[in-house]
């Protein structure tokens, strides 16, 4: 058995977007891996036929594909990106084709910024999405040439001098300064014609899916402020009319597809359990307007993965109709499975085992998914409707399982002080003997409207690989077991704190072995926002790590991309609502009792928990004689430990880890 090391991630091939042929006998899907010359991820796109022993199949070899998606059975269309130049500021996106048995690749069109192809219709017209610049569209309308040239570089000049905000929300993480930007629906011919947008001019795009002749998506339009309680709209390809399922200012919408041309909207009215409510599902007919609602809230369906890792990248369905059903990756206590709902209601599940379901597609009653079961790295797995089980189908991580087993997490599950039962999970340090004294590490999830489950976790896995016991759980506030237990919203820092010391009283008594003078603690997000409210109402932890942390609601709800939603969702007041409430769950109140030694991890362009929490935070310690420590992480944003760059995910971990080692293994140093 080899050792676990830091940079092993560079190792492991993730997979995401698998899509299957319309028969369903072959499927396409994409595979990346780290690129340490580039600093990046290398993609591409493979090819399964069920019927073929050859295994996966290479269908581009340039490590830039950025999109793909099936045109027929033969013939896969996707996308590459080109970075900025002079001759081409915004970037460029090439619209490639691939010959599934002939393999033989074409350049069909390319258009300037980066354009995602979101799907085919019934004509073979292409269905992209493009963030666009409102501003740029209308300065640069009917220009070409010189004249296009030059006014663009003046734009450049001017953006570079000073950048203008008049819009709510201004910046989001992981895309920047969003202010006057829009994603925005087109559709063209195969070979680049007839370039049309569907969207409104001035509409922000948030979800789409399209199928037939039928594209279904949601968004509102930007007057100045975005209305979180998007509408939903349906467009006919035919006719060129646009319909609208559901108006604006009345749920939130998480997801929507389409069902035999009717269109899906999963949704919330936030009405009962605020921002932590389970969704209701709606199936809407475009042209009649009848609703049927297959599920509201009270039947407690989630759609979507929330069980957390650092091992994934990319994205697909997660929601998707097939004949008479419609089919769903549902969080299910400590892991995703796969569910499915016909129009009567009636749910079943389709594949229940511990893991995650991280994506899938589905025709004619064949199912592929992206899994990560039995403490695996990504593996694609297919199997058939009604068979309740599925078979893997790639290998691309098992030498690297194989050279590594990893640690098996062991459940430890109690009931705590409120009759509530929290399940948890423990890692032993590997090489573990009963006779010695171990360091452990609490590390707490994000959200909190996600969980743990029984996954592989690089960082987890590392640190038992180093000599630690590693501890996880499920507090109150997470997604999987319902409403009830799900509503945090105005309760941050009391019963979800209460849970994670009692956890971590019921694994220093289940584990002997585990030094309770040896603890440290971190998370990010929601984890880094606990991990800052620990260190200022209890000293039990030698050591902590705060990442990509909230100090202060006050100053978060004016600075985040989703500060006024989470605040009024999550704290349950607003500034001028009830600053004191606001202050009373804000962790930067308790800081100066706080006396652990803290680290804290920060990227430059988080716009979800921007650098100011974390300042704050480590300013109030440093002056207070704390022993802290601040790594502010450039060209990164809330995705650092996740979908960072690989230097920054190395530099991340290795201080996160000297760290822990300093206060927690000194005689090892």
């Amino acid at each position: 058995m080899e050792r676990l090391n830091l940079e092993d991630f560079q190792m492991y091939n993730f997979l995401s977007g698998v899509k299957l042929q319309m028969d369903g006998e072959g499927m396409a899907y994409l595979v990346s891996s780290a690129d340490m010359e580039e600093n990046g991820y290398s993609t591409d796109v493979y090819f399964v036929d069920h019927q073929d022993s050859r295994g996966s199949i290479r269908l581009t070899e340039s490590g830039k594909v950025k999109s793909f998606a099936w045109i027929s059975r033969e013939l896969l269309a996707f996308t590459e990106y080109e970075k900025p130049t002079d001759d081409a500021p915004d970037g460029r996106t090439r619209v490639y084709t691939a010959n599934i048995f002939g393999n033989l690749r074409e350049e069909r069109c390319a258009f300037t910024g980066l354009m995602t192809l979101e799907g085919v219709l019934a004509d073979e017209k292409l269905v992209f999405s493009r963030v666009d610049n409102i501003v740029h569209e209308k300065e640069l309308e009917g220009l070409s040439g010189e004249a296009y040239a030059a006014r663009r570089a003046m734009l450049k000049e001017k953006e570079e001098i000073a950048t203008v905000f008049d819009e709510y929300p201004f910046w989001f993480n992981g895309r920047g300064v969003i202010n006057k930007t829009r994603k925005a629906v087109y559709t063209c011919g195969l070979n680049g014609e007839d370039l049309t947008r569907v969207t409104p001019f001035g509409f922000r795009t948030e979800y789409l899916f399209a199928e037939g002749n039928r594209i279904v998506y949601n968004g509102c339009q930007v007057e100045p402020v975005e209305n979180y309680l998007t509408g939903a709209y349906v467009y006919d390809a035919v006719n060129g009319t646009t319909t609208c399922v559901q108006e604006e200012g009345v749920c939130h919408i998480y997801g929507v597809t389409l069902w035999n041309g009717d269109a899906v909207i999963v949704s919330s009215k936030m009405d009962h359990y605020s921002v932590s409510q389970c969704p209701d599902l709606t199936v809407i007919d475009p042209v009649s307007g009848a609703r049927t609602v297959l599920c509201d809230y009270a039947r407690e369906i989630n759609v979507g993965n929330p069980v957390g890792s650092d091992c994934r990248l990319g994205g697909g369905y997660d929601l998707r109709a097939s004949g008479g059903w419609l089919y769903f990756i549902m969080g299910v206590a400590d892991a995703s499975h796969l569910y499915r709902i016909d129009r009567a209601g009636h749910l079943e599940p389709v594949l229940e085992k511990d893991g995650s379901v991280d994506c899938f597609d589905v025709a004619q009653e064949r199912i592929c998914l992206v899994a990560m079961h039995d403490m695996r790295l990504q593996e694609l797995y297919c199997m058939k409707a009604g068979e309740g089980k599925a078979a893997r189908c790639t290998s691309w991580n098992d030498d690297f399982y194989l050279s590594r087993p990893p640690v098996v997490p062991e459940k430890l599950n109690f009931v705590n002080a409120d009759g509530v039962e929290i399940h948890g999970f423990v890692l032993k340090p590997v090489g573990y003997r009963s006779d010695r004294k171990y360091p452990a590490i609490l590390d707490i999830h994000g959200g909190p409207h996600l969980s743990y489950g029984a996954v592989y976790y690089h960082e987890m896995q590392y640190w038992a690989y180093r000599g630690y016991f590693v501890i996880y759980c499920n507090p109150r506030g997470g997604e999987g077991r319902g409403n009830e237990f799900g509503m945090l919203s105005g309760r941050f820092g009391t019963i979800d704190y209460d849970d994670l010391m009692a956890f971590c009283d019921q694994a220093l008594a289940a584990y002997p072995a585990m030094d309770a003078a040896r603890m440290g603690v971190t998370g990010g997000s929601y984890g880094g926002f606990m991990t800052n409210w620990i260190i200022g109402h209890t000293g039990r932890f030698a050591a902590a790590v705060s990442q990509r942390s909230i100090s202060n609601f006050v100053s978060m709800e004016g600075t985040s991309d989703i500060g006024t939603l989470f605040a009024q969702g999550q704290v349950m007041a607003t500034t001028h609502t009830n600053v004191e409430k606001m202050w009373m769950h804000s962790p930067l109140k308790y800081a100066d009792k706080c006396t652990t030694p803290t680290l804290f991890i920060h990227a430059e362009q988080d716009y979800r928990c921007w650098m100011v929490e974390a300042l704050q935070m480590y300013t109030t310690l440093i002056n207070n004689g704390v022993r802290t420590r601040l790594c502010l992480f450039h060209n990164e944003n809330h995705e650092l430990s996740r979908g960072g760059r690989p230097k920054g995910r190395i530099r991340r971990l290795s201080e996160i880890t000297d760290w822990m080692d300093a206060f927690l293994k000194p005689a090892d140093r």
